[in-house]
């Protein structure tokens, strides 16, 4: 789980993705809590980064990324984000680490019948 703080730009994104690759962690789960950041960042930001995460999902992955926001003005651009994402990876956003989680433990039950 990453958790960002104060005021959060496309150099500190590039830079954590960066930092995922090198770590090999590129296309596992991530909770991306964002809830106590401001996200200065423009849609175009947001297009270039949703290409580089749909285009890191290696086979035999989910890859699912959950973003956690809170402020409208973060969600509005989280949403922006999810949308662009969520046709090759899943994605969604959440208010809470917990419900975040809770998502993930829900793609991991078995499906019933």
């Amino acid at each position: 789980m990453a958790i960002a703080t104060g005021s959060l730009t496309r150099q500190d994104l590039d830079a954590y993705l960066t930092a995922l690759v090198g770590q090999g962690a590129v296309g596992y789960r991530a909770i991306f809590d964002a809830s106590r950041a401001h996200l200065d960042l423009r849609s175009g930001d947001l297009t270039a980064l949703s290409q580089v995460v749909r285009a890191r999902k290696p086979e035999g992955f989910d890859g699912a990324v959950a973003l956690v926001v809170t402020s409208e003005a973060e969600r509005e651009l989280a949403a922006y984000f999810v949308g662009r994402t969520a046709e090759s990876r899943l994605c969604r956003m959440f208010r809470g680490v917990a419900e975040a989680r809770a998502w993930y433990a829900e793609l991991d039950a078995p499906t019933r019948r």
